[in-house]
């Protein structure tokens, strides 16, 4: 197997896992946000520590590690509580546009070409119709959930090339990151957020929560971003909001309305155009 198709497959299992990450998020709205993402995060840093001597890196890539995942978590959790939860979870999918767009300015073998624009003024339009398909003005919470969302979405791409940009470390790194994450959380938590009385169903969803989106998918997606081309991922990352929009209706309780439908469409489509960087440029 190629380091090219590796990446790959690490990139689709890292996207099957995210896929419910939306899912578990509106599951858990009723409790504390901090409370949730700190233990998922600590669930997720446990294989890491089999290989402790590879677990903490230079202090730099530590730093970059922990407040981009920090930052990206509080940002998509809190989108949940002011946003209807399918509508942040396809603002906060603008992030694979963002990465494809971003990568040939940190990478400039990576060459940014039209259908990059074109896919993602595709996705633009997309959440366009997204945010104002109904015609009427954004309510107030709904527009603060927009904006977190929206930084969520440009949190995670600058954080991955960043990441990418750093001297190669062990994958088990990603285990220091999810732990200093999950303390700054907990900290959080224990500082501004009521105490919690965790319920077996519960603690249920955040165990899974922490083995899977929060666990296995970080140690793929980190191997993928060291093997592959950053604006194939990104674009195969649109998998994701289709995933995770069906979970959020299936299990979710959410309504997949025509205006979402269009937007899933349209910011899929834009992104996919990405996916051209997979095959020979001859063809």
């Amino acid at each position: 197997m190629t380091q090219k198709t590796l990446s790959l497959f690490l990139g689709i299992i890292t996207i099957l896992l995210w896929g419910s990450l939306a899912t578990f998020g509106s599951l858990t709205v009723h409790l504390p946000p901090f409370y949730v993402l700190g233990v998922a995060f600590m669930i997720g840093s446990l294989p890491a520590l089999f290989r402790f001597r590879e677990m903490f890196p230079p202090l730099p890539v530590f730093l970059w590690g922990v407040g981009g995942y920090f930052g990206y978590h509080f940002f998509l959790f809190y989108a949940f509580r002011f946003a209807p939860s399918v509508e942040a979870n396809l603002i906060n999918y603008l992030w694979p546009v963002i990465l494809v767009l971003l990568a040939p300015v940190a990478f400039p073998k990576e060459k940014l070409r039209s259908y990059h624009v074109v896919g993602g003024l595709l996705s633009v339009l997309g959440c366009m119709v997204l945010v104002m398909g109904k015609g009427d003005l954004p309510k107030t919470e709904n527009l603060v959930g927009y904006l977190l969302a929206l930084g969520a979405a440009i949190t995670w791409p600058v954080y991955s090339i960043g990441k990418k940009r750093f001297p190669p470390t062990s994958v088990w790194a990603i285990g220091s990151f999810c732990f200093g994450a999950g303390i700054l959380c907990l900290l959080t938590h224990a500082w501004i957020e009521p105490r919690v009385v965790l319920q077996s169903a519960d603690a249920l969803k955040i165990l899974f929560m922490g083995a899977g989106p929060f666990g296995l998918a970080f140690y793929c997606w980190d191997g993928a971003l060291a093997r592959g081309d950053a604006r194939v991922l990104g674009a195969l990352a649109y998998l994701t909001p289709v995933l995770s929009t069906l979970g959020l209706v299936i299990f979710g309780g959410q309504e997949l309305s025509q205006e979402v439908l269009v937007a899933m469409a349209l910011i899929v489509l834009g992104a996919s155009a990405g996916l051209l960087d997979f095959f020979p440029r001859n063809r």
